[in-house]
């Protein structure tokens, strides 16, 4: 067997029942060429509610509340199949629908002592849903494909935030999905969560589809992993704050992993170490803009620059001692005769962190951008997260801006592509 695929669909991504279509078509078209495992996201906006209802489900809920979302959710993902899978599939994709609804109800009824644990149990039917639907949309265009048995992801029991045991997981895949694969078939799988020691549904945290992704890709040895969502890939600022943001066509595991763990919404923190530790290329890019490239992440350092910069906001600049060093603390910038000198949270000072392979010219160029835009930094220089400019909060857009126009257009995308 050639060696896999992973495909990772974004909640947006399958939002209705075109977006449902367009995955699918995707999905069907890469495979044609090798064997393709799909994770997939609930539908926007699902998770949110589900959790809303592990909320009011641990006390007395208003009367018809409850029964009301879960209408709301059979008739949003029955109305979006009804758009995505063919006729000849339809009654037997509305039936599982129904059957979900259903485990979900007794889910929000059930009496569970641990709250964390009811949250993610009823957490998890966002994704179920868009797997059901999302294998038959794939087997509409002719291609076989089936919602993988088993929830092959394996943790370590900890709810909310689980973290994965690997060779567990490898184990699952080679039980639940290479069957799968072998035949032909797509292998879809509900992201976000998996199973304990003991057998609880465990969620690996908000945006933990991308992580799932690229866990099933070391369990599979898949070639590649490809993270689809409704932006184009991996931009160098949040456009929110930089509307001229523009895409990094490469990033390295290190590059990303810093990026994603200072905010950058596009990637879950933990998404590259898995890829990483197996060498396999992550893909960030668009389901509505098949031309675009997006951003390749592998292990190739680019040269020296800023490839991007991030906004951490509610820090204090103080000191700790090493005994106290540890929770609270966003960054150690030295020490002095009066103990460690850090960021911690707080209030008043805001960080702008450069990621990538930063020089000393970097260094003097943000000084000077800074001096230009009438800011005088708290602090500039490197540290473990990249290179930082300290300055207080109510600068922090304006350094912001100012940093990213003097560091980034001379940063190494140009100079990656060149060596790539």
């Amino acid at each position: 067997m050639n060696r896999p695929l992973v495909i990772k669909f974004g909640g947006t991504s399958v939002g209705s029942g075109a977006a449902f279509l367009r995955a699918a078509s995707i999905a069907a078209e890469a495979a044609r060429n090798r064997p393709v495992a799909v994770v997939v996201s609930a539908m926007a906006g699902t998770t949110d509610a589900l959790l809303g209802l592990a909320r009011t489900s641990s006390v007395p809920a208003r009367e018809g509340s409850q029964d009301h979302l879960l209408h709301t959710l059979s008739e949003r993902h029955s109305g979006a199949a009804r758009k995505a899978v063919p006729a000849r599939l339809l009654s037997g994709v509305e039936d599982r629908i129904r059957n979900i609804i259903e485990r979900l109800a007794e889910a929000a009824n059930a009496t569970l002592e641990d709250p964390a644990a009811r949250r993610d149990e009823i957490g998890s039917f966002g994704e179920r849903l868009s797997a059901e639907i999302l294998a038959d949309a794939i087997a509409g265009f002719g291609t076989p494909a089936a919602v993988a048995p088993g929830d092959p992801i394996a943790t370590d029991g900890r709810f909310g935030d689980a973290g994965v045991l690997a060779v567990e997981t490898r184990r699952r895949a080679q039980k639940y999905l290479h069957p799968l694969l072998n035949e032909g078939t797509v292998a879809v799988i509900p992201g976000y969560f998996g199973r304990g020691p003991d057998g609880a549904v465990t969620t690996l945290g908000r945006g933990g589809s991308d992580l799932s992704a690229t866990v099933i890709g070391r369990a599979l040895g898949a070639e590649e992993v490809w993270i689809l969502s409704d932006v184009d890939g991996v931009l160098d600022a949040d456009p929110r704050l930089i509307p001229d943001a523009a895409l990094i066509p490469r990033l390295s595991y290190r590059e990303a992993g810093q990026f994603a763990a200072l905010g950058a919404e596009v990637l879950h923190p933990r998404t590259t170490a898995p890829a990483a530790e197996a060498r396999i290329e992550v893909r960030v890019a668009s389901t509505f803009n098949p031309g675009s490239l997006g951003t390749r992440i592998s292990d190739r350092e680019g040269g020296p620059g800023v490839r991007s910069v991030a906004l951490r906001r509610g820090l204090s600049l103080t000191h700790v001692s090493p005994e106290t060093a540890g929770d609270g603390v966003f960054c150690c910038l030295g020490a002095d005769a009066e103990g460690i000198r850090a960021l911690v949270d707080g209030a008043g000072v805001a960080a702008v962190v450069c990621v990538g392979a930063p020089t000393d010219g970097d260094l003097i160029s943000g000084l000077r951008s800074l001096h230009n835009a009438n800011i005088r930094p708290l602090y500039a220089g490197n540290t473990s997260t990249g290179l930082l400019f300290a300055v207080a909060e109510s600068k922090a857009e304006v350094a912001l801006r100012a940093l990213h126009s003097a560091l980034t257009p001379a940063g190494a995308p140009a100079e990656m592509e060149e060596v790539a």
